[in-house]
């Protein structure tokens, strides 16, 4: 065989596809490279060594659209998908494509396309399933590496996660502890041919560059597989981390106010470790800083060593406002960063997403209805004086908040229902209009 990498063999498939088999629907992400060919080809050969009757299997492959092969590539998927005996989706991107930052932009599109149409299928439990190997997930550590990103970004790729915050749809990576060379002797084992993506070779993109760099790396003896294997023993090493935080943060009297703002016990923040108070930070600016970009490692960071040193600061990071004093840590949504376009209401009675916070709807029969920020002018003249003073509320969270308009009348802020006096709750509190809180649900 010399220099030849060996084939999978059914044994290795079988352990490397079981965690496959809790699912009902399956979709397999394809795109036509060595990598997706081989995974479609092991998960029909396993599928068909462990049938499952309720189990369905959909291969999807997305064209984006971005060169003139991406149809003809398109359909050499679904012609193999057929051979095998699996249904296929071909998925297009649509719209203008971004000048800038193409590659992350494809990859977001790609994502949100398959996990519509893992949605489709309409199983109780569905994952989508990628061919990520050995080689991608050493370049992904190498990216965060040039990044100076911390832990978790150095954890790289797991084998399974949520495909996104809130998705009920599972991300499956098979093949991550695999060498793509492997699935290229496997795919020549059965005579498959597959298609070439000359975007994976252009370094003007960051991978493919990382991928010229880690073959130097190679022969110096640093292979993709010790750097795939420090990545998970740092997975293991969060992992320990993330347990000690959940810890942590039940010692800290910890209050999420309806979502309105985020309270904790200042004594008990100051007494733990800085790793764990700067990702108490970071998972709390993310919760209230809705659609704003997360921040920085280095921007939590700074801002936890500015805490341990001033017992009483205002800080603004992430599109939240962290408010310290000696007693307390207060964390809410900063009001000049939600973006100032309504969220108009077009479908009475059904849910949409408000400023990554909110899932809010109007009642049914309701027309002309949007959600915006309440708004400092509108909290000051119109809510300030329902609100029950024995529970004081930030102004500024509370101006923070979804609420629903007719043209410039207020009609409702749903979230302040419990915090507005009984005996003057009725004019905002009614209308029959909902938001409910993303996180927690």
């Amino acid at each position: 065989m010399g220099d030849r990498a060996p084939v999978i063999t059914e044994h290795e498939a079988d352990k490397l596809l079981a965690p496959l088999a809790a699912f009902d629907g399956i979709v397999l992400a394809v795109s036509g490279g060595p990598d997706s060919m081989a995974l479609m080809h092991l998960v029909a050969e396993w599928n068909g060594r462990h049938p499952k009757p309720t189990r369905w299997i959909l291969v999807a492959t997305v064209d984006h659209g971005l060169r003139r092969e991406s149809a003809s590539e398109a359909s050499f998927v679904a012609q193999w998908a057929t051979r095998l005996e699996f249904p296929c989706r071909i998925v297009r991107w649509e719209g203008e494509k971004p000048a800038r930052g193409l590659p992350a932009a494809a990859r977001a599109a790609r994502y949100e396309l398959l996990e519509g149409e893992a949605a489709k299928l309409g199983t109780s439990s569905v994952c989508l399933v990628t061919a990520h190997t050995q080689d991608d997930q050493a370049e992904t550590f190498l990216m965060r590496l040039k990044r100076g990103s911390g832990i978790d970004g150095l954890s790289a790729m797991a084998p399974r996660t949520p495909l996104r915050e809130g998705s009920a749809v599972a991300l499956l990576r098979p093949l991550l502890c695999v060498p793509k060379a492997r699935l290229i002797a496997t795919l020549e084992a059965r005579g498959q041919t597959w298609a070439e993506d000359p975007s994976n070779t252009c370094l003007d993109y960051e991978r493919p560059a990382v991928r010229v760099a880690l073959t130097r790396l190679a022969d110096e003896g640093i292979s993709a597989g010790a750097i795939a294997t420090s990545a998970r023993r740092l997975r293991a090493a969060r992992e320990a981390v993330d347990y000690a935080l959940a810890r942590f943060m039940e010692t800290l009297a910890l209050s999420f106010n309806d979502e309105i703002f985020a309270s904790l016990s200042r004594a008990a923040f100051d007494e733990g470790p800085e790793a764990l108070r700067a990702r108490v930070l970071a998972q709390l600016i993310g919760r209230f800083g809705g659609a704003s970009l997360p921040p920085q490692l280095a921007e939590v960071e700074d801002l936890t060593a500015r805490l341990a040193a001033d017992k009483r600061t205002t800080s603004t990071l992430g599109g939240a406002i962290v408010s310290a004093t000696p007693g307390d840590l207060k964390i809410w949504r900063e009001p000049g960063r939600i973006a100032a376009a309504p969220l108009v209401l077009r479908q009475p009675g059904v849910w949409e997403v408000w400023d990554r916070r909110f899932r809010v709807r109007s009642a049914p029969g309701g027309v002309g209805v949007h959600v915006c920020a309440l708004g400092e002018a509108a909290r000051q003249e119109t809510v300030a004086p329902l609100l029950d003073p024995r529970r004081p509320l930030p102004a500024a969270a509370v101006a923070a908040l979804p609420a629903f308009w007719a043209g410039d009348r207020l009609l409702s802020v749903p979230t302040l229902k419990v915090y507005m006096q009984s005996d003057l709750a009725a004019g905002l509190a009614a209308h029959g209009m909902e938001a409910r809180p993303l996180f927690g649900q």
